[in-house]
């Protein structure tokens, strides 16, 4: 299903910036509205909509939540923790879905997919409306270890769990890191964002030529 929608909303964009289409920064807004939206019903449905499980707080929630607007106006940090961190999140999620349980298992997958793939295109998107493609990792090196610090509070002091700094997905190669400990799973998670980094430097250089 996630490279179905991979594969949709792909050529929506593409298409939809080819011809200026007036109606693509709408369409991709609303994707990413309904797929949060239906999300957080279905959470309501099951009795599940409470503080520890629905604010939008892990990063593609987050990120999904700050695309709404970014994609009529984005400041160039957010181009930058979008093309960085967002969307390289996003992407590999869909290889490996932690997808809350609820009793309507297909309808949440759907939303699930469809917020993740939407983050995962946001550098498709800009590149292909017009917007430069960001070149250096390092304010969003910074405002991303500044928001890991700021929610191993929260989860501290309300004992959440949001961004998994607690208990990894299961399946998932976060749960094969922190098994190791949590100093080794933040370290590895340091160490991976940084790798991460590196490699689409050159390559955000490249298409922004």
């Amino acid at each position: 299903m996630q490279w179905l929608l991979l594969a949709a909303w792909s050529a929506v964009i593409w298409y939809g910036a080819l011809i200026a289409a007036r109606w693509l920064r709408p369409a991709v807004a609303f994707g990413l509205l309904c797929a949060m939206l239906t999300q957080l019903t279905l959470l309501w449905l099951d009795g599940r909509f409470t503080w520890e499980a629905a604010l939008p707080l892990h990063l593609c929630s987050l990120f999904g939540v700050l695309s709404i607007p970014g994609v009529w106006h984005a400041p160039s940090w957010l181009v930058e923790a979008l093309c960085f961190l967002g969307a390289p999140g996003a992407f590999l999620t869909l290889f490996f879905p932690a997808a809350a349980y609820c009793s309507h298992p297909l309808l949440m997958q759907a939303a699930f997919y469809q917020l993740h793939v939407l983050v995962a295109l946001m550098p498709l998107f800009f590149y292909s409306t017009g917007k430069p493609l960001p070149v250096c990792p390092r304010r969003t090196l910074i405002l991303g270890n500044g928001y890991l610090v700021l929610i191993s509070l929260i989860n501290r002091l309300f004992g959440t769990n949001y961004l998994f700094l607690r208990a990894a997905p299961v399946g998932t190669p976060l749960a094969w890191l922190s098994a190791r400990g949590n100093l080794f799973y933040l370290c590895a998670l340091e160490m991976l964002c940084m790798l991460v980094f590196s490699l689409l430097k050159p390559f955000y250089a490249h298409w922004r030529k």
